[in-house]
């Protein structure tokens, strides 16, 4: 049963890692698009 529940903290540890990295990479993806979004504006299409 220790070896279960050692697995089951590792395994929670990991998916929140892996869902902070991933949030981190998504908030920096989308600080480039409001930067296009306003030299769209500013060319005037």
């Amino acid at each position: 049963m220790n070896f279960i529940n050692v697995g089951i903290i590792v395994e929670i540890f990991l998916f929140v890692g892996v869902f902070l990295w991933v949030r981190k990479l998504t908030s920096k993806k989308g600080r480039q698009p409001s930067l296009s979004k306003k030299t769209i504006k500013n060319l005037k299409f």
